[in-house]
């Protein structure tokens, strides 16, 4: 019997005895081993147990600017990025759904904090034979039944976004004390495979009190010493040795709420710590909010479903190689400042009642310098002009600025809306203010009775709901005639927190409506020349609120209505 050995399909040599062929087979054995190895999945060694800890609104500025001991001793001696990222929009169930989950909002179909089991726009892609989307919680009680599982919870609404059959123990805590401390109590009795943990108390100061605040630093303080004890409870039930833990969030913040897209509401913290994780590792790669569950996935030699997107950051356990990676994270540059700054979720400039306004623009890196365009123009280095010193508008114009650095736009770029009005124009823009106890959507404004009426400058939350008047569980109706000046296709946006409506000529074109954060939507419409009746519905259920509206047409740049086009009368 003669047997060939082929390396690249060429023959090696011929053999013809028993001991050879034994050779042979190994040496094949070990090359197809080898050959294979990017093909076979590994498991880490030594994780026995996970232990997820997820804070509602913990920023990675939270955690970098607060007193964070238990944190800083995680990152130091595990694995870590303070650049993860969250999907869109950028609300607490999107996300919260996204990390149990591996997959995002188009998958899963949780796409705001409206959503319901059985009452939801967006069908999961799969579902299990109770009809959601497969969770982490899913695979262990499919793949590891008998593994004892905890989701013990702060906010009650995390508890609608799994399968109660799918854990062993599952407890809503009600306040953030209480959870950790139930969390202690559940891993130091049943020493659980899993555990997830979840707490509230920082969005709630990041709503109350404002993201970047005192006391927002300090609600990240007490989660800090409220997941300390929780890896304590782990050394007093003999399993730290053994357990992996994660510390994460949904969503970061801007002022006082979130919803949007900037990167100070996108970007969340991910700390991986424990056994099987490398000590002082800073993961480069890029990690997603569905990337947790993967990683637990991996952790325990789960077989995640062919339905999740998410990825496990492998290279963070020991014995992993970090990625090559041929696209990297860009240096953040920060973007020019330009004063004034009208706040949160809009652009800097504002409304004024005057012949001019002063543009001053800052710098707050220490290199390259500012240009800036006027119109609907992104700056380019061509195009452009180097700001040198405060100048003055005099009529209602946008503002775009950017860092150049040898030439190239180095940072994003910023946009101001300036809406200038003669100080004797009249406020052109009636509303209407409805207390409305319970609100979760617009109601039917024709059966309520208005407790004030008045007029403002343009369609937005600063005028008309002041702090001397009703800020919460209130609706507010906005009317006003906008001049078009050209015949052609306009869209309009509202932007909101929380919901909102808009309608031209009593036709229904922007639908925002429903309990969330700050959100554009927007809608389209053919309009000619002259005046049309725009009105505009919006709602505040509680916590920070917000309200623009913008349009844009032919000639017509995308900018906040400007008040100079709004009248009280045709």
């Amino acid at each position: 019997m003669q047997v060939v050995a082929l390396y690249q399909g060429q023959p090696l040599h011929l053999i013809t005895n028993s001991m050879s062929r034994l050779i042979v087979c190994a040496i094949l054995s070990v090359f197809l081993l080898f050959s294979c190895d990017s093909k076979i999945k590994k498991t880490p060694t030594g994780i026995k147990y996970v232990v997820v800890i997820g804070v509602d609104g913990m920023s990675p500025d939270g955690i970098l600017k607060a007193e964070t001991p238990m944190m800083d001793e995680m990152v130091k001696n595990g694995a870590a990025t303070m650049n993860g990222r969250a999907v869109l929009p950028s609300s607490s169930s999107p996300n919260w759904a996204s990390m149990i989950m591996g997959a995002g909002t188009e998958q899963h179909g949780v796409t705001s904090n409206g959503w319901e089991k059985f009452d939801h726009q967006l069908p999961p892609v799969v579902a299990t034979k109770n009809g959601t989307f497969p969770t982490i919680f899913t695979l262990f009680k499919d793949q590891q039944p008998e593994a004892h599982v905890g989701a013990i919870y702060d906010w009650d609404g995390f508890g609608r976004l799994f399968e109660k059959s799918d854990v062993d123990f599952d407890i809503d805590g009600d306040h953030e004390e209480k959870t950790a401390l139930v969390a202690v109590d559940y891993i130091k009795k049943n020493k659980p495979k899993f555990t997830f943990v979840h707490l509230d108390h920082v969005d709630h100061a990041g709503h109350a009190k404002g993201h970047g605040t005192p006391d927002y630093y300090k609600s990240v303080e007490k989660a800090d010493a409220l997941i300390a004890k929780i890896v304590d409870a782990t050394k007093e039930a003999g399993i730290f040795e053994n357990t992996m833990f994660i510390v994460a969030s949904d969503h970061g913040g801007l002022g006082f709420g979130h919803g949007g897209e900037s990167l100070a509401e996108m970007e969340i913290p991910f700390i991986l710590y424990g056994a099987g994780i490398k000590k002082g590792y800073q993961i480069e790669e890029t990690v997603y909010q569905y990337d947790n569950a993967p990683t637990v996935a991996y952790a325990m030699g789960l077989i995640t479903p062919q339905a999740w997107i998410g990825r496990p950051v492998k290279s963070a356990f020991i014995g992993n190689k970090a990625p090559k990676l041929i696209y990297k994270r860009k240096v953040k540059i920060t973007q020019p400042k330009i004063l004034p700054d009208a706040g949160y979720f809009e652009p800097a400039g504002g409304i004024f009642k005057s012949d001019s306004v002063a543009v001053v623009m800052q710098n707050p890196n220490n290199l390259g310098e500012i240009r800036y365009t006027l119109g609907d123009i992104v700056p380019t280095f061509d195009n452009s002009q180097r700001y040198q010193d405060t100048f003055y508008l005099k009529q209602t114009e946008i503002v775009k600025a950017g860092i150049f650095q040898d030439n190239q736009l180095v940072s994003t770029v910023t946009e101001a809306n300036f809406r200038i009005v003669p100080k004797s124009k009249q406020d052109p823009v009636q509303f209407e203010i409805y207390q409305v106890n319970g609100i979760e959507k617009l109601p039917n404004f024709s059966s309520l009775t208005p407790m004030l009426k008045g007029f403002v400058t343009e369609f937005s939350h600063k005028q008309s709901l002041t702090k001397d008047r009703p800020q919460e569980q209130v609706a507010v109706v906005f009317e006003s005639l906008l001049e078009i000046p050209q015949e052609g296709k306009y869209t309009f946006y509202t932007n909101s927190d929380d919901g909102s409506k808009l309608y031209v000529n009593g036709a229904e074109i922007v639908d925002n409506d429903g309990d969330h954060g700050v959100r554009e939507r927007s809608g389209s419409l053919q309009l000619a020349k002259g005046k049309h009746l725009v009105r505009v519905e919006y709602f505040n259920g509680g916590g920070g609120f917000h309200l623009d509206v913008k349009y844009k047409g032919p000639n017509t740049p995308k900018q906040i209505i400007p008040a100079n086009h709004l009248y009280r009368e045709k």
